[in-house]
């Protein structure tokens, strides 16, 4: 189980850690102004951080067993 939750927490932060520095390219790509690029980057991790509310009491509720999978198979 360590292995297993070591993999996919880093899976979990490879895709987070990769929105900053993919956002000069999707800028470029899809003529975005600064603003536009700030929005991409933020608002999943704004997101991400609310999303951990519910997500908590779900895992308090049901596990961390259950829920890990969930989590990371929805981002």
């Amino acid at each position: 189980m360590l292995a297993l939750a070591t993999v996919g927490f880093a899976v979990n932060f490879w895709a987070w850690a990769l929105l900053s520095p993919l956002g000069p390219r999707f800028k470029d790509s899809l003529d975005l102004t600064s603003f536009e690029q700030s929005l991409l980057v933020a608002v999943p991790v704004v997101v991400g951080s609310l999303g951990r509310i519910p997500v908590g009491a779900l895992t308090d509720r049901y596990g961390g067993r259950v829920m890990f999978p969930i989590v990371s198979a929805a981002g």
